[in-house]
């Protein structure tokens, strides 16, 4: 702990002066007092069914690990209202706990068999924009908003602070690679932490596109020991996972918003040009397709298609090889969540103020319900159970199941 104390102080010393020692030890002591977050039991992780970070696996593949078969409609099984506006990447699950980041700057883990919240950690931040990471017995949160930006890594068995580290401005979600943590931040870093220090592995900063300054409000994707990360400035970069070191750079006509998805051989994105990208893992471009829209979902998977959303409210499914679309489903507001594939099923929310379950093979609306606010998240499965936020600040629970009221 000692240690850590002056891990910290050398960080924000280094970074703005002695002056801002005070405040930030006060903030310390803040986050570490309001630390309630704790569970009973250990979090048993299952690997094969939790959903333990943003995009459910490095790749960012946005497919259900559940096996459940939902019989439609769903039941509303739970509301939660957490106080606190709500990202479009905030949810994470695992051993019947639902893990959700606020803009309010609060991490919340609610029982997910009834609705129920189990503690609250106060990050000492104005907001906190990412998927909480889950590990094991701890959980991994970025706070953001203030001079104290950090990363850092919480007990759920006591609620003690194990590690944390400044990483500036951060929009960026944490991903679990290689038993380490990557994050990318505003300043045009992308970071590789130990996942049990905290200690940083290495750090790269993306290089210029011209005069333009790479900066990141998107979240690492990590295939096949490459790490993929787009800026606002238009560029979509790749790093060596391994040790940090720049690959290549790819430059589209507009800022990059959305995080890539990969598979094997190739990524996938989104561009504020209005272009939707596939390229190969050397950076080269295999087909654009122009579909008018700009973007801030991630992709999915479904046989040959890639499945993606525009905040035009529009669904597309693309076939990967040549970029043709196959189909395409219009909702009546902009879409900023990332689509979800469960088993032939995509599971997506708008701002229309409704949450769709669809055909992934042809794009027809198999259920779809209301809700209080504009649906904003990307939703979760979790066994028999699908999450997501809407900016109404309140986190829906859908089920086969009915809630017993006491």
């Amino acid at each position: 702990m000692l240690q850590l104390i002056f891990d910290i102080i050398f960080d924000v010393e280094k970074c703005f002066g002695r002056q801002c020692l005070c405040i930030l030890l006060f903030a310390g002591m803040y986050l570490y007092s309001c630390s309630s977050l704790t569970v009973e039991k250990p979090v048993e992780i299952n690997t094969e069914e939790d959903w333990l970070f943003i995009g459910g696996d490095p790749a960012k593949s946005n497919i259900s690990k559940s096996e459940a078969v939902f019989k439609f409609p769903l039941n509303l099984y739970w509301e939660f209202d957490t106080d606190g506006g709500l990202s479009r990447n905030c949810l994470s699950a695992a051993d019947a706990v639902l893990f959700v980041s606020t803009l309010k700057g609060e991490c919340y883990g609610i029982d997910v068999t009834s609705g129920r919240s189990i503690g609250r950690l106060e990050m000492g931040s104005r907001a906190s924009y990412s998927t909480p990471l889950i590990m094991g017995n701890s959980v991994v949160l970025i706070s953001t908003g203030n001079i104290d930006g950090r990363i850092f890594k919480t007990s759920l068995q006591t609620g003690i602070l194990k590690w944390s580290r400044f990483v500036g401005f951060v929009e960026s979600s944490p991903v679990l690679y290689d038993k380490d943590v990557f994050v990318c931040s505003t300043n045009g870093k992308v970071y590789r932490l130990s996942s049990q220090t905290g200690s940083i592995i290495w750090t790269s900063r993306a290089e210029k596109t011209g005069r333009s300054s790479a900066q990141f409000y998107t979240s690492p994707t990590i295939s096949g020991g490459k790490l993929y990360a787009g800026a606002i400035n238009g560029a979509m970069y790749c790093f060596n996972a391994k040790d940090g070191k720049s690959k290549w750079k790819f430059e589209t006509g507009g800022s990059i918003f959305a995080d890539a998805t990969a598979d094997s051989s190739r990524i996938y994105f989104g561009s504020d040009d209005l272009n939707f990208y596939c390229l190969d893992s050397s950076g080269n471009l295999v087909w654009k397709k122009d579909l008018g829209t700009k973007f801030l979902s991630a992709s999915t998977f479904y046989k040959d298609q890639i499945i993606t959303a525009g905040i035009d409210g529009k669904v597309y499914s693309i076939n990967k090889n040549n970029g043709e679309v196959k189909w395409t489903f219009r909702t009546k507001g902009p879409i900023s969540g990332t689509p979800l594939l469960h088993g032939d099923k995509i599971f997506i929310g708008s701002f229309d103020k409704k949450f769709y379950c669809l055909n992934a093979e042809d794009g027809s609306i198999i259920w779809s319900q209301m809700t209080e606010g504009r649906v904003r998240s990307s939703a979760v499965i979790w066994k028999d159970y699908v999450f997501v936020a809407g900016d109404d600040k309140y986190v829906y629970c859908f089920s086969n199941k009915v809630m017993k009221r006491e």
